[in-house]
């Protein structure tokens, strides 16, 4: 389904260990989670991996920061300087600030020992027990197996499905799938770039169905706003102004519930 050259082509600085396994194992995972089933859901989980682990790269999370990059990455946590200081360049200090207590880090040292790891950077003990059930993997014993180049993928998977992130990419909801993820927005036109390129990286023909390109849901926002529908940024991100828009206009049109972009939509904008 994915061959070693395609993954090569989208992860370009990825090791070889990774992308050899990627190729190996992607098959059986995503006809296991359902990822095979359509290009959204592949096409969506390249993409966020690719930001997440910065192509396959950046595979643990750095805690090490500068105290105004503290300030940056949790500006409500450390909303001044003096605040932030104590924790600059100490990983281990800064992870029980920002993790301890939470997601099932109930001991000293959680925050650490369960920060965030894998293609998908699994954060909490409560992620890395779940998601190591799915993936049959001691991942609450042992945490580091999730950055192993022979079970990142599989712990990749199962958080897509304990996320149950298939239905929303059926949607084309891929802001929805970001904040399902991250618990926001963040990163999100750096993510919006990992899909156009894994979309022209891994092409995938299916007669009769469409997957929107970033170009394409440009070109509905323009539509929608020259009904009148939306008055939000020209951005390809279908996030909640572009989906209120659009259930405007399945509203006014008859058209099929959904809350993305479909055939049924572009065929009413005229775009199709």
């Amino acid at each position: 389904m994915l061959s070693l050259p395609q993954l090569r082509s989208l992860y370009t600085e990825a090791h070889p260990d990774h992308l050899a396994a990627f190729a190996t194992t992607a098959a059986a995972l995503f006809r296991r989670s359902g990822l095979d089933a359509g290009r959204q859901r592949c096409h969506f989980f390249l993409a966020q991996l690719g930001h997440e682990s910065v192509g396959l790269q950046a595979r643990e999370e750095c805690l090490s920061y500068s105290a105004a990059r503290l300030m940056q990455v949790w500006p409500r946590r450390f909303p001044i300087l003096a605040a932030a200081e104590p924790y600059a360049r100490d990983p281990e200090k800064l992870a029980e600030a920002v993790y301890g207590g939470r997601m099932g880090n109930d001991r000293p040292g959680d925050g650490f020992r369960y920060r965030g790891r894998g293609y998908i950077q699994l954060t909490g003990r409560d992620a890395y027990r779940q998601v190591g059930g799915l993936a049959g993997l001691p991942l609450e014993e042992w945490p580091d197996l999730a950055n192993d180049p022979a079970h990142a993928l599989a712990v990749a998977c199962a958080f897509w499905h304990w996320k149950r992130l298939n239905p929303l990419c059926d949607q084309g909801d891929f802001a929805g799938v970001t904040r399902r993820i991250n618990g926001g927005l963040v990163g999100l036109q750096d993510r919006f770039a990992w899909l156009e390129r894994a979309q022209r990286c891994v092409p995938w023909e299916e007669p009769g169905s469409f997957a929107p390109k970033v170009e394409d849901l440009k070109a509905v926002q323009r539509a929608l706003r020259a009904r009148g529908l939306y008055d939000g940024s020209i951005d390809g991100i279908i996030g909640r102004r572009s989906l209120a828009a659009l259930a405007t206009l399945r509203a006014e049109e008859g058209l099929p519930a959904g809350s993305g972009v479909d055939l049924a939509v572009l065929e009413a904008l005229g775009l199709r």
